[in-house]
């Protein structure tokens, strides 16, 4: 519990206090069961803790919750020493009668600041290392622990540049966030249902501040990836679609960074993003994807693993990095028949289609714990 306090409605409340806008179908994910988490939501809006601002967007209609001076109250005699990151929050993106875009944007914010913490990654500011300077006021003493996951926010990220070097504009770009550990920096986007809009020199300008930036506050970070985060899987088609380095008005994808990771925006995302973050994580789903499969008889980039017969090649990408998609070797040396590529069930089709039909496309056998998440709701 983020606020130390065994209340359901507490947390909803506080979360949503300090999103400032947040999406409704967003609430079922906070942590327990999705149905109690509705419940709890519901009982949220009876209750007038928070209303519901709605709006119109590309023939989609948005609902986004917000804290009401009730809700508040409620947080306020509860757990006290929790307010005032709320009440900082307030301050800092006030609501009032903002436009669509503008919660289209806030929402962008809050669905990776959220899938970063059901990702496991710490993002409270006293809770984490500072990004500021040591002579700051704004600066913790809080050390950074390599295996410990972070995650900084647009507005954290954008004072510490601009402390580093006050020339800096860091302004126009799409991300929405970072999250840090050990080495590893992965820059997070927010696309929905479409591709986002993007100006390639204005991203790749910001990132390359973010990583002088890190290393000037003892980060040291060496490998940077994108994490692309839609609303569904054929988004991730869309953006496959026009290649690598495409000169586009919209995403396309960049082989300035390390990888390209696609995850969507659900239980699933959640869990995928927790497993590319972390080592042992993603070392258990390797493991586990690659059961009765032989190694490779010499290390190779272009498949991790053989069938047991040696006839075929299998790679793994169930963390759906499309800049590794769109360069994979459909005809590895060696093999007489094409390759397998293993990814989660909900995966298969769209990266049947990026792929194309060289290259067979299985579903890893996920076992008991993913199948529970399936049974929390899919996506297409």
């Amino acid at each position: 519990m983020i606020t130390g306090k065994d209340d359901r409605m507490l947390e909803l409340l506080w979360l949503v206090g300090y999103c400032v806008e947040f999406p409704t179908q967003l609430a079922v994910r906070i942590g327990g069961h999705p149905e109690w988490n509705r419940h709890v939501m519901y009982r949220a809006i009876d209750m007038g803790y928070v209303d519901i601002a709605r709006g119109r967007s590309r023939q989609r209609i948005i609902r986004s919750m917000r804290l009401t001076p009730k809700g508040l109250d409620y947080i306020s005699e509860r757990d006290p020493k929790a307010l005032a990151y709320v009440l900082a929050k307030q301050d800092e993106h006030p609501t009032g009668h903002s436009s669509t875009e503008k919660i289209l944007r806030q929402h962008s914010l809050t669905i990776a600041l959220m899938m970063s913490y059901n990702a496991g990654a710490e993002f409270l500011p006293d809770r984490k290392p500072s990004l500021m300077s040591p002579t700051s006021p704004l600066r913790n003493n809080v050390p950074y622990n390599p295996d410990r996951t972070y995650f900084y926010s647009t507005s954290e990220i954008r004072r510490s540049i601009q402390e580093y070097d006050p020339e800096s504009v860091v302004k126009g770009s799409r991300i929405a966030g970072i999250i840090v550990r050990g080495r590893s920096c992965y820059c997070l986007y927010h696309t929905g249902y479409s591709r986002m809009y993007w100006m390639r020199s204005t991203e790749e300008n910001t990132v390359a501040s973010i990583e002088t930036m890190l290393n000037a506050r003892g980060f040291h970070c060496e490998s940077f990836s994108q994490v692309v985060i839609g609303s569904r899987m054929k988004v991730a088609e869309k953006i496959a679609h026009h290649r690598v380095n495409t000169q586009s008005r919209y995403f396309t994808v960049s082989d300035a960074y390390q990888n390209c990771f696609f995850i969507v925006n659900s239980v699933q995302g959640d869990e995928l993003l927790a497993t590319i973050v972390d080592p042992e994580k993603r070392h258990e789903a390797n493991r586990n994807a690659l059961a009765g499969y032989k190694p490779p008889a010499v290390a190779t980039r272009d498949y991790d693993a053989v069938t047991q017969d040696g006839q075929r090649p299998v790679i793994l990408n169930y963390q759906c990095d499309l800049l590794a998609l769109l360069n994979i070797n459909q005809a590895p040396y060696g093999f007489t028949q094409s390759p397998i590529l293993l990814c989660y069930d909900y995966q298969v089709d769209s990266v049947q289609t990026i792929v194309g039909p060289l290259i067979e496309v299985r579903a890893i056998n996920e076992g008991e714990p993913y199948e529970k998440e399936k049974d929390r709701g899919r996506c297409n």
